[in-house]
């Protein structure tokens, strides 16, 4: 394609007509290009809805039953006010009973150990023979000979042996400074460690080659909780108080204490309201309409957005069903919805809500299943299972479930004593055990209470487990796609323009080839006249 020719003949600047005429055919390609560039903001912006949800989940997942959210604490005062020494420590799970208790630590669990007579130097060499190493009632062989007599090799056969004992070297600065001290890896006098090292010998029978002299005694833990004796092989004492762990570290006596933590609770709280939030904030400002300028933001009249932030601000102004007390919605305990959708603490308000009904509280957020009847127990429930009262019946041998009240009685699903709501109805996925299935007749009800933690988790469950082709996913899929699909109609559009240009420039220059030939015919056929003018002349 001639480039250098455009206007040599015509003198006409065709090449900023072809330009223009180019720039002109790009117009549908920009038009798309800012499609392009919308869609690809869109898809941005609901990558990071969908991280934010994700985020507000895991806040929702720490609350959503009541074990996760109430919280429990254990404090150990001393009685002696100036004592120093740690006597115990206490964990406590959320099941812990709230109580006080008198608590004495007479003794620590002890390991045995042992030490063994001094030597020049690890690598001196020490009599062969057995080494029976007995933990507590077991007892385990090792045999000392050529490759491992050197107190070097009776430490790596003593921790090679599989025995419940650790040897390591001690060095005491005397004249035969090197020894082994043996300890036992697990306390308690069941755990006692004893060693002996001999040699059977002919006529003088067995023989002791070697000393191992006891320098702490195994013994057994000793605690008096409320005036009762207890005593335990180890230090760690997992069923002395329901549901807590106590770690003795000294001797002493005090108070023991187990309560409400309402620290970590109104942390909880916290991390709850700062996390709705985040989402409720995200999404005001991609549905903001600037009404002094008309102007929009990204995502402004998307439907599913829309209705997220409709459905969010119903659960948490809405009542919970089921809850047992005085409080029913989260405004009652302080948590108030503001103008603009996000939520604030009344931090005085609470703390009297804790106070007065921490159970009631706990409701609220989370979820609990009670039982009125001690021949039925409550086990579980999904999140298709819808909360309130259900009544529980044994009819022809076979639990049936209805709403309380109902009488719409469907056949629960399962076998000998444990069973589940059966699917498509309200109590579906409410999992319950019941005494027998011999007697017809009522077995009382179940009271399932849904909090508001269970029941945003159930409405970001739907938009962010991409499984189950929720709003969400279809929207990030749709965008995706209008991408794809734009970036391949560019891709082509881009292709036609090129072939555009070149088929102007290459008729331009055409036409200024043949303009040059026609100027070259005119010129010789004025030459030829004046010729023929100057003949006649």
């Amino acid at each position: 394609m001639a480039q250098g020719i455009f206007g040599i003949n015509s003198s006409f600047d065709s090449a900023a007509l072809i330009d223009n005429l180019v720039e002109l055919n790009r117009r549908p390609i920009d038009l798309n290009l800012a499609k392009r560039e919308l869609e690809d903001q869109k898809l941005t912006s609901f990558l990071d809805l969908t991280d934010r949800l994700k985020t507000f989940k895991s806040v929702l997942t720490t609350i959503n039953t009541e074990s996760r959210f109430k919280a429990t604490k254990g404090v150990f005062n001393n009685s002696v006010s100036t004592a120093t020494t740690e006597v115990v420590d206490i964990v406590t799970n959320s099941s812990a009973t709230s109580g006080t208790f008198s608590f004495t630590v007479n003794q620590l669990a002890n390991e045995t150990k042992l030490i063994t007579d001094g030597f020049a130097s690890i690598n001196n060499l020490i009599p062969q023979g057995n080494l029976a190493i007995t933990v507590g009632s077991t007892v385990t062989n090792v045999s000392i000979d050529a490759s491992n007599n050197t107190l070097a090799g009776l430490r790596l056969a003593i921790n090679n042996s599989g025995a419940d004992v650790q040897a390591n070297f001690l060095d005491d600065g005397s004249s035969l400074p090197s020894h082994l001290t043996i300890s036992g890896t697990k306390t308690g006098t069941d755990n006692a460690v004893s060693m002996s090292m001999t040699i059977d010998l002919i006529g003088s029978g067995t023989v002791n080659l070697m000393g191992f002299t006891e320098t702490q005694a195994a013994q057994d833990a000793s605690v008096t909780v409320d005036g009762v004796s207890v005593t335990s092989s180890s230090n760690t004492l997992t069923d002395v108080i329901p549901n807590s762990v106590l770690t003795l570290l000294g001797t002493g006596d005090g108070t023991l204490t187990i309560s409400s933590d309402l620290t970590t609770i109104k942390e909880q709280v916290q991390d709850f309201v700062d996390g709705f939030n985040d989402v409720m904030g995200h999404l005001n400002d991609q549905l903001a309409l600037d009404e002094g300028t008309g102007t929009t933001s990204l995502l402004f009249g998307n439907f599913m957005v829309q209705n997220l932030q409709s459905n969010l601000r119903n659960l948490v102004t809405s009542s919970v069903t089921g809850v047992s007390g005085s409080f029913s919605y989260l405004s009652q305990i302080g948590i108030r919805t503001q103008d603009d959708g996000l939520l604030s603490i009344d931090d005085g308000q609470l703390d009297d809500a804790l106070a007065s009904d921490i159970d009631n509280v706990s409701q609220l957020f989370s979820s609990k299943g009670t039982t009125d009847n001690i021949a039925l127990t409550f086990v579980g429930f999904t999140e298709d299972t819808q909360p309130g009262n259900f009544d529980i019946r044994v009819l022809n041998g076979v639990p049936q479930v209805s709403v309380a009240g109902a009488n719409d009685f469907t056949d629960a699903v399962g076998s000998g004593n444990f069973f589940t709501g059966a699917d498509g109805t309200a109590g579906e996925g409410l999992s319950f055990r019941i005494s027998s299935t011999t007697v017809d007749g009522s077995f009382g009800s179940i009271t399932l209470a849904v909090g508001v933690a269970e029941l945003l988790n159930r409405e970001v469950a739907d938009l962010t487990d991409f499984s189950r082709n929720g709003p969400l996913d279809s929207e990030i899929d749709s965008a995706t796609d209008t991408i794809d699909d734009l970036d391949d109609t560019i891709d082509e559009q881009e292709e036609r323009l090129i072939l555009f240009e070149e088929d102007l420039r290459e008729r331009f220059s055409t036409l200024e080839v043949l303009l040059g030939q026609l100027d070259s015919q005119k010129q010789a056929f004025n030459s030829a006249l004046d010729g023929l003018k100057a003949v006649s002349s």
